[in-house]
């Protein structure tokens, strides 16, 4: 047991080693929060950003990552939720608890510099996730395209968010992570961190069958009782959700709350929005993002992508149409990683530096938009 224990923390630092001196993979990393940088300088400039964004951080750039969302991690982070609405009748605790938690700890000996410490904590678990994503991808893709597919993922269009005082890199983390204990076949880690996903992300509870998949086959197609902490996922959910109607008075408390960011379902949402609203530029481009999504599916049979890999951007994709609302659903396809692994696997001779092309130039102008409160993330 102690030899397998030093085994994996031998290859886990290994891998972060590998990653230091990959120069592709390197520059990908760096390059792609430098765009990051310099979209937030850009977007802060008078002429381009929305006066009406509010942020969790005066000073220049952190006005940028700690816009959007991240004004309410960082308000939860600094208040705890609240009962009452706060502005409009949009409620704090729509957000999950892990990530504001994680924050107020961590900046306790600095409370007056909590938004740079959610700004670095995203960052570096942006890195962390990537490591992870690449031991994943070798286990199941090879070691070629699982590199590919971390530098897509660096220079996603919408990576941005991972800059951000948002708990997608902290999800990122957490999702692969629990996926890899699964391989690696340590089922209560994965059950562990798949309960810890389902607190950071709603798409946490829905986590839990792609994992419990990857347990089953290597169980060769056996329930046994070792496979049930990936149940800790929808638990988790559960108890929130409870938990909060508790705390706000009233069973439907945490589905009212997801219904004022218009999520409310897709025929409640499509029977409120007029035609005008259906074919804004904005919601265009947001109808463009799902089907490019959608038309990476037909490559799930091409790719031989194993089953719990395969399902785990339907569901995602699927979570997002239930919801009925389009709003961040690059955000959405991004978490879905198994995506990257789908472009990773076209391998024409100039797909890779045009996609790679344009999918800098993409971050650049979605995180502009973004920092400048003209494009919600």
């Amino acid at each position: 047991m102690l030899r397998q224990m030093v085994t994996a923390r031998t290859g886990s630092l290994t891998r972060f080693r590998a990653l230091a001196v990959d120069r592709p993979l390197l520059a990908a990393i760096v390059g792609s929060r430098l765009i990051v940088l310099l979209a937030a300088w850009v977007g802060e400039q008078p002429a381009l950003r929305n006066p009406a964004l509010t942020s969790g951080s005066d000073l220049p750039i952190l006005r940028s990552l700690t816009a959007w969302d991240g004004w309410w991690y960082l308000g939860i982070a600094r208040n705890g939720y609240h009962t009452a609405a706060l502005t409009g009748g949009y409620h704090d605790y729509a957000f999950l608890p892990l990530f504001p938690a994680i924050i107020k700890a961590l900046a306790l000996p600095w409370p007056g510099a909590d938004s740079l410490v959610s700004v670095l904590v995203s960052n570096a678990l942006f890195v962390v996730g990537l490591v992870l994503m690449l031991q994943l991808g070798t286990i199941v893709l090879g070691d070629d395209r699982a590199r590919w597919a971390v530098v897509l993922m660096a220079l996603f269009p919408f990576s941005f968010v991972f800059s951000m005082a948002y708990a997608e890199s902290l999800f990122l983390v957490l999702s692969v992570g629990a996926l890899l204990a699964a391989e690696r076949e340590r089922r209560l880690l994965a059950g562990v961190l798949v309960g810890l996903a389902a607190l950071t992300r709603l798409q946490g509870a829905i986590l839990a069958l792609p994992v419990w998949l990857v347990l089953f086959l290597r169980d060769g197609r056996r329930l046994r009782s070792s496979q049930w902490p990936v149940l800790l996922g929808p638990a988790s959910a559960g108890a929130f959700i409870v938990g909060i109607s508790i705390f706000a008075g009233g069973a439907g408390a945490y589905g009212a709350a997801q219904a004022a960011w218009g999520r409310a379902g897709a025929g409640v949402a499509a029977a409120g929005q007029t035609l005008g609203a259906m074919l804004s530029p904005v919601t265009a481009i947001e109808l463009v993002i799902l089907l490019a999504a959608v038309f990476l599916l037909v490559y799930l049979r091409a790719d031989r992508l194993r089953l719990p890999y395969a399902i785990l951007p339907v569901l995602y994709l699927g979570l997002a149409f239930a919801s009925g609302s389009l709003e961040s659903i690059g955000r959405y396809v991004m978490l879905a990683f198994p995506n990257a692994w789908l472009i990773a696997g076209r391998r024409g001779a100039r797909v890779r530096p045009v996609w790679l092309a344009l999918s800098a130039i993409l971050l650049f102008c979605f995180s502009v938009a973004a920092f400048a409160g003209r494009w919600v993330p």
